[in-house]
């Protein structure tokens, strides 16, 4: 336990070490004179406990435009929005609602398990900004052709004291690009660029002064991710010069919140090599990274080397199935491991043991619940039947939760996998 011993010794030990750069206003990075980073809201470390909160309901998917904003659904029409208040826990996984396992909601399950952020992919707006940029096809429309909802993000932060990552796709799936699937996202086409722009404006205006925000994260491993339909892997230098231009608008925007970059685990840093010429802007840098069992190897060092910034892990996980069948227990092992690396190369740890890189600052789970369209068949929870990516082996998508949702005889039914149980252990440990 010595690092969370560390984290709650921060103030002192962060009092002792002279900052030399900041980066950010109320919520900032900051840089000391020994190399490490931490984050800081207020003045007070901050270590992100994160996890990737897009929950889907079973029988909805993206790809017939059946998939709804979680933040607005009130199937039941009593006025309160479902999965944040109103989901239960099955205690005893009998897939049967018993007299002892109320309506809860995830709020307070994410609360019970000591997360302080959770990280949204794409916020909606209904600014006149955005124009007609989210009605290109119809499931981009029902996700973020609307207004946020406020109140249910002031509640989540005020209430269960969890910050938001605000994430903006930045053409990723098409989504911000006023274009359709069948087109793709050009990087090289002004209209497009200027879109992508427009919609992050929309989205920096909307939030910048809600005390959910923590920070802005920009993008979805767009440096890897040619299978999500737009060219960014093809022309770094001209999709980090977007993200370029884009940072620098939201400091002019919006002194008071840093902006982080959100890259795939590519291994050569190809488009930090670029960011380091052309988007000196960006504050913090994040990887969606998936290494295997023991941690994320030479990433911290790495990236350090190529464009010194403070580093979080925006996706890492691990689905909870194998040859066996469903398998808590490997999920469990890679998350324990995982976490143990990100902890090794935080600032807190760096002081206290002279160890790691001392430039991360925390890390988000992906996924929170399983989600059941990723296989098409989204009334049916599959073990895989296909490569995610070409010429990779069959993985098992719809079993990445640390929640799952039982044999789905009800939508809101939440059943414990052991990684939450650890997590809880943890997270608890420390709440700074």
């Amino acid at each position: 336990m010595v690092f969370l011993t560390a984290l709650f010794f921060g103030d002192t030990m962060a009092a002792e070490q002279k900052i030399i750069e900041k980066r950010g206003g109320k919520v900032k990075v900051v840089k000391y004179k020994d190399g490490s980073w931490q984050l800081l809201v207020n003045d007070k470390p901050y270590f992100i406990r994160g996890v990737v909160f897009n929950p889907v309901n079973i029988g909805q998917a993206p790809d017939d435009a059946t998939q709804q904003d979680w933040m607005d659904e009130d199937d039941n029409q009593d006025g309160i929005i479902d999965i944040p208040y109103q989901s239960w826990l099955d205690k005893n996984k009998n897939n049967i609602r018993d007299d002892d396992e109320p309506l809860e909601g995830d709020f307070s399950l994410l609360k019970k398990m000591g997360v302080n952020t959770i990280r949204l992919y794409h916020l909606p707006s209904n600014n006149s900004l955005v124009g007609d940029i989210y009605k290109s096809d119809k499931n981009t429309e029902n996700l973020y052709n609307h207004a946020i909802n406020k109140k249910l993000l002031r509640d989540l932060y005020q209430k269960y004291g969890i910050r938001v990552i605000a994430g903006h796709f930045l053409g990723s799936w098409t989504v911000g690009a006023g274009v359709m699937w069948k087109e793709g996202v050009d990087y090289n086409n002004p209209q497009q660029r200027e879109n992508i722009k427009n919609s992050v404006k929309a989205m920096v205006l909307d939030n910048k002064d809600e005390p959910y925000i923590l920070m802005w994260l920009l993008g979805n491993e767009n440096n890897i991710a040619t299978w999500s339909n737009m060219n960014a892997p093809h022309y770094p230098e001209v999709y980090a010069s977007l993200v370029g231009e884009i940072a620098d608008m939201i400091h002019q925007l919006d002194p008071n919140h840093p902006v982080a970059v959100c890259d795939g685990d590519s291994l050569d840093y190809n488009t930090l090599k670029h960011y380091a010429k052309v988007a000196p802007g960006i504050d913090i840098v994040a990887y969606n990274a998936y290494r295997g069992m023991f941690g994320f190897g030479n990433l911290w060092q790495k990236s350090k080397e190529v464009f010194d910034r403070p580093i979080f892990i925006s996706e890492f996980g691990q689905y909870a199935y194998s040859d066996k069948g469903e398998d808590e227990e490997i999920q469990y092992r890679y998350f324990k491991n995982a976490w143990v690396d990100i902890e090794d190369n935080a600032a807190s740890k760096y002081w206290a043991e002279h160890q790691g890189q001392g430039n991360v600052i925390g890390g988000v789970i992906f996924h929170w619940t399983d989600q059941w369209y990723l296989n098409w068949t989204p009334f049916e929870q599959n073990t895989g039947s296909r490569a995610w990516v070409e010429n990779q082996p069959v993985k098992h998508d719809e079993y990445w939760g640390i929640l799952s949702m039982g044999n789905g005889s009800d939508t809101l039914m939440r059943q414990k996998r052991k990684t939450y149980e650890l997590f809880t252990q943890i997270w608890n440990g420390s709440k700074k």
